[in-house]
């Protein structure tokens, strides 16, 4: 508990205990849904990390908590709830159950051995339940290194697990334990199911932003910009009927003049005060970010997640949550409807060339600083993604797009970091008619016209706007931005005094790296490189730490 207050707020905690079982609930987003993550009724305890809403069915504020009781304690119930939580059930009869939402987007961790099951979304707690010493996870560090995310069920600590999508882990009244899946991936990924039609789809969207509308404190923000995901979203949002503030990014002008076109075609049929909306374009301030060197954002970083975040993260100051926040809907998961990694004709066809698509990978994500080791974990981790891929019948480019999504995606979004974004895109509707794509759809942007059409007429025919790297390079804001401007100095600490990034980033290419940004040939290669050789480095001593922590509990 006192290392989760270093982290998180826990002024609202709640703990239920028995004799053999303990659930906590920080309850820290209870000022930000107008609905409670902690319940109880006759038959037991339920908590949650966040209140979760239905795709299926219209289910508002006063009928909210009975409808999770009803819901969220079997495996059919879960199936129809839009995924980004984690729920606990503890049973007056001392059976209890731990689980992840249906695509596993949710953080939930396990450490189980002879004396303990843990679960929890904070790895740090639950690495403390762990009977063997604490240790870097190598094997998933080195992907991170490469690709920029944790792969498969790896953690940052090797002896603790991060759980699957729609897995349940069971505790019975005699302390049996087992653990099932509520749901296969081969439902929404497998090869050959024509998906629902898109009319169906943009109904479950627009339901779904309308019953988490109704569960929100505040406003919410709803991002739209120039490019297709977020006005996908904006869309389904403004279909769903509830009050929101949209707000566009107008560092690069491209976005603010498509964003603004599309604000433009709302107010000539009803204005936004009658919608319920606003629009207001903003500017990163530079200034803002560089309060906080690249140390102290890591730091932090470290406390609350203990290494499994996305390392683009250390661009912007990471804060401890606060207490009430005002929710984000953003274009997350859209990618599923992308040519992901076969961005043309060309490239589609040097991917159907390759022995699986899912190699195409290594060259997307090329190890061009890291040592041999680390590429020669990363072609191992994509050689089980093609076998799986083969497993459901993934053998074309779209097994690329289930790549993005359950590999990269999911250990990526930042909803599940503080509990403040609403994946409208992860709705499982809208995945499964993504997934059914051809690739040659995707290339085409068949689906996002498709869908924004159906949700918002007068947004057809409206161009879209996809930033150059050119566009990036002339923009004072952004390479202003860019974190050895914020942070000064940081990237030469680092190079120079530290020695554990050693072990996944070669020493000569990484000073000819530093020698790049010092004669203004910065881009963002050269930042997503610093980036996680900044989480890497950091994790040894962070690992070690917490193995300082648990090592003196299990001694007493």
């Amino acid at each position: 508990m006192r290392m989760a207050g270093e982290a998180y707020d826990m002024h609202r905690a709640i703990v239920e205990k028995t004799e053999r079982r303990a659930v906590v609930n920080a309850r820290s987003l209870e000022e930000t849904w107008q609905a409670p993550t902690w319940l109880e009724d006759e038959h037991g305890v339920l908590a949650l990390s966040q209140p979760p809403v239905s795709f299926v069915t219209d289910v508002g504020q006063p009928a909210w908590s009975a409808w999770a009781l009803a819901t969220l304690r079997s495996d059919e119930g879960r199936r129809g709830v839009h995924p980004g939580y984690t729920g606990i059930s503890l049973w007056r009869d001392g059976g209890m159950e731990m689980w992840c939402d249906v695509f596993g987007f949710s953080r939930n961790y396990i450490v189980q051995n002879h004396d303990f099951v843990a679960v929890g979304n904070h790895i740090g707690m639950v690495s403390l339940f762990s009977s063997d010493r604490l240790e870097v996870d190598q094997f998933g560090a080195d992907v991170l290194s490469q690709v920029g995310f944790w792969p498969l069920n790896n953690s940052p600590i090797k002896s603790v697990r991060r759980l699957g999508p729609a897995e349940v882990v069971a505790i019975g009244m005699h302390d049996e334990v087992s653990r099932r899946s509520y749901a296969t991936e081969e439902e929404f990924f497998g090869y050959g199911d024509p998906g629902p039609d898109l009319d169906s789809v943009a109904a479950s969207l627009a339901l779904s932003t309308s019953n988490a509308g109704a569960l929100m404190v505040s406003v919410p923000t709803i991002h739209l910009s120039g490019g297709q995901d977020s006005r996908l979203t904006a869309a389904a949002w403004i279909a769903g009927g509830r009050p929101g503030r949209l707000s566009t990014v107008g560092n690069l002008q491209g976005e603010t003049d498509v964003a603004t076109s599309l604000v433009g075609a709302l107010e000539a049929e009803k204005s936004l005060t009658a919608r319920g909306l606003t629009h207001r374009i903003t500017t990163t301030n530079p200034k803002r970010t560089a309060t906080f060197s690249i140390e102290e954002r890591l730091v932090a970083g470290l406390r609350q997640w203990d290494g499994d975040f996305a390392p683009g993260n250390l661009r912007a100051p990471i804060v401890r949550p606060p207490r009430k926040s005002v929710l984000t809907i953003g274009g997350g998961n859209g990618e599923i409807m992308h040519p992901m990694y076969y961005g043309n004709e060309r490239i589609l066809s040097l991917v159907r060339a390759m022995d699986h698509p899912v190699l195409r990978i290594s060259k997307a994500f090329a190890p061009r600083y890291n040592v041999t080791r680390v590429a020669e974990s990363t072609q191992g981790f994509l050689e089980d993604r093609a076998q799986f891929m083969r497993g459901i019948g993934q053998n074309d480019a779209t097994a690329l797009n289930v790549f993005q999504m359950m590999s990269k995606y999911r250990r990526w979004l930042n909803s599940q970091l503080t509990g403040t974004s609403f994946v409208l895109l992860a709705n499982p509707l809208f995945v499964r008619a993504a997934m059914s794509l051809t690739p040659e759809q995707r290339l085409e942007r068949f689906m996002q016209g498709e869908m924004a059409r159906r949700l918002v007429p007068q947004w057809e025919g409206h161009a879209y706007y996809k930033a150059s790297p050119g566009d990036f390079k002339q923009s004072d804001i952004v390479q202003d931005s860019r974190i050895w401007k914020t942070s000064p100095g940081s990237m030469e600490r680092m190079l120079q005094d530290d020695e554990a990034w050693k072990m996944w980033f070669d020493e000569s290419l990484m000073l000819a790296l530093q020698e790049e940004v010092r004669s203004g040939n910065g881009a963002t290669v050269h930042e997503s490189t610093l980036s996680k050789a900044f989480v890497v480095n950091g994790l040894p001593s962070h690992v070690g730490a917490l193995e300082g922590v648990r090592r003196g509990l299990w001694d007493h």
